[in-house]
């Protein structure tokens, strides 16, 4: 592969090394025979196919589960980012505890969805899905270190001062590194132990925790406009996340929503069609 070319090589770099090494060679010569750099079309399926490849069970329409899981993870993650958006305005509250309630029914829908998981887990003693368990816990623990620190660096000074953004990006790195390794985890565990659920049990969970982002991810933007109606120099000024321009942030907060539910609702579509 030294004399590919350098977009081949870009392009197989994208895959995971257990691929590469099994199929790299074999798909570098793939892309040269096809031209690849006059086929604009042709590198977007292959970095698809990155996707696809480090995904694994995510993109596995066998998994839908899976799916749920992790959109629950990003779910999770914008939905930290919003309530530290939303934590000095004392407008638009109903707005934001329809976001809350609706946040609590897809957790709790996921939960129920769970639940023939995790009695065939228990049924099973499988040890090695047992240790999965611990990642959350181990996660909270390291995120609260993390926390401590980062307060104690950023005690003092300013909101836009060194530290204080060193310690921000520490904490929201880390946790959202512990979101996605618990994402992982239970993701893991139910593909490990599937369970049996009734006909529809899972589809109808399924697409109550789709149906709870979906009215979240309305509520969040229907907040943002009754910001922007209400208190026009708070939308338009530096009351963001970290002081920053709040329309980015509430933006992000409402894309990043927008796409756990969609993934949301292809899970869904995948428990359906698989109870089907």
């Amino acid at each position: 592969m030294s004399e590919d070319p350098r977009l081949v090589r870009a392009l197989v770099a994208c895959y995971p090394a257990g691929w590469r090494r099994r199929y790299g060679d074999e798909y570098a010569q793939h892309l040269r025979d096809l031209r690849i750099h006059r086929r604009p079309a042709l590198i977007i399926d292959s970095l698809r196919g990155a996707v696809r490849a480090h995904g694994g069970v995510l993109m596995d329409g066998n998994s839908p589960m899976t799916v749920l899981v992790w959109a629950a993870g990003l779910f999770t993650v914008a939905g930290i980012g919003f309530a530290k958006l939303a934590e000095d305005f004392t407008g638009a509250r109903g707005s934001y505890t329809v976001l809350v309630v609706a946040s609590a029914v897809a957790l709790l829908a996921l939960i129920v969805a769970a639940v023939p998981s995790a009695v065939a887990l228990v049924r099973r003693h499988d040890a090695g899905a047992w240790k999965y368990l611990a990642v959350p816990i181990v996660g909270a623990l390291l995120w609260y270190g993390v926390l401590r620190v980062a307060l104690t660096i950023s005690d003092g000074h300013g909101v836009h001062s060194a530290p204080n953004v060193a310690g921000f990006l520490f904490i929201a790195v880390t946790g959202v590194g512990v979101v996605a390794a618990t994402a992982w985890a239970a993701a893991t565990v139910v593909r490990r132990a599937p369970g049996k659920s009734t006909a529809r049990l899972r589809p109808a969970a399924s697409i109550a925790v789709a149906g709870g982002m979906a009215v979240a991810t309305i509520a969040a933007l229907v907040w943002g406009l009754r910001v922007r109606s209400g208190t026009p120099a708070v939308f338009h000024g530096e009351y963001g996340i970290l002081a920053t321009p709040f329309v980015p942030s509430w933006i992000a907060v409402v894309v990043a929503l927008g796409a756990a539910t969609v993934l949301a609702g292809l899970g869904a579509r995948r428990q359906l069609t698989a109870a089907s």
